[in-house]
């Protein structure tokens, strides 16, 4: 088979433990997981590959791991390869299956994306903010929120806004903040109305039906954050895997991973090697840039923090907060 590198991401890679596990298993004779996709040019596919080769039954493979690879603009490249021999996992490794680890109770209820919007209506500017009312209508300021996605923790931050009316029923958005409601009315609903019939599926008609609060408003995420001062919050898919703090009154985005602590040593053993790893590891890669993606219920949920003595965790806390500090301070100066 030849598919994209993103086999080895979760969905994928239930698809072919399931079959490596069945009563009559199949096998990986060969696994090469990562492979330029063809010549690189402006117009070329912005992918990578992997290719494996499936027998019936119990057998060893060979994986093959791309180790130098040189030229990919010209009709000659140069690509060398490693080889390992052994049961390959249904992530296309060799060695431990890190595939079979499973969530820890410890883990429940801390992690989860941020907010799906289904609406491109409920992010304003600040000056788009004060037209709706905000300073002027009672309340509003409770639900115009900082919002924040990947990019903006990876580079510098928008400086948008965004219309947060989770808890609240139309009739009462409508009386307290109509310039609100109107908004949302042109720029969210009648596009919902519209993939609602297109799809008639049960998510689109029941977005159609609560259109002025966000497609997914994580409630669960919400009762975590309760209480806190700030959060972790990690980009799905990011270059290099960071971890930093965000005030508890910014929103997060659906492409954002966010743990519900206000812990300095959260931050820093997610932060740490053994985490790094670990996540890379069990998370997958994506498009040409081989970048990563920090899975949930892969990377973090079967994680398991150590059971460190008080001096040690207040040496790590310290570290955590000055490098949070420190990363913060750089994007302020760039």
């Amino acid at each position: 088979f030849v598919t994209t590198n993103s086999i080895t991401q979760d969905f994928s890679r239930r698809v072919m433990a399931a079959r490596m596990k069945a009563k009559k298993p199949v096998s990986l004779l060969m696994a090469i997981p990562d492979h330029p996709w063809t010549k690189v040019t402006r117009d070329a596919a912005a992918v990578r590959i992997a290719m494996t080769v499936a027998a019936a039954g119990k057998h060893e493979g060979v994986l093959r791991e791309v180790v130098r690879e040189e030229g990919l603009e010209s009709d000659a490249p140069t690509i060398e390869y490693g080889g390992r021999k052994g049961d390959i996992n249904p992530d296309l490794t060799v060695g431990a299956d890190v595939t079979s680890a499973v969530a820890l109770r410890a883990n429940d209820f801390i992690c989860s994306p941020g907010m799906k919007l289904h609406g491109a209506g409920f992010i304003v500017t600040p000056a788009e903010a004060e037209a709706l009312g905000l300073g002027r209508r009672e309340g509003l300021e409770a639900h115009i929120r900082p919002y924040r996605n990947g990019r903006d923790l990876a580079a510098r931050a928008r400086d948008v806004l965004v219309l947060d009316l989770f808890g609240l029923e139309e009739e009462q958005i409508r009386r307290r903040f109509p310039d609100v409601y109107q908004h949302l009315l042109i720029t969210v609903r009648i596009a919902r109305d519209e993939q609602s019939q297109r799809s008639n599926t049960p998510d689109a008609i029941d977005y159609a039906k609560r259109w002025w609060t966000f497609g997914k408003p994580r409630p669960e995420l919400r009762g975590g954050l309760r209480g806190l001062q700030r959060y972790v919050a990690t980009p799905e898919t990011s270059k290099h895997r960071i971890f930093q703090f965000l005030n508890a009154d910014v929103l997060p985005d659906n492409k954002l991973v966010c743990i519900a602590s206000e812990d300095s040593f959260a931050l820093g053993v997610l932060t740490s090697s053994a985490h790094i790893i670990w996540s890379v590891r069990t998370g997958g890669w994506l498009g040409v840039g081989n970048d990563s993606v920090y899975v949930k219920s892969r990377c973090f949920d079967p994680f398991p923090f150590p059971d460190a003595s008080e001096p040690l965790k207040a040496d790590i806390r310290a570290v955590a907060e000055e490098l949070d500090a420190f990363r913060k301070a750089r994007q302020a100066e760039h």
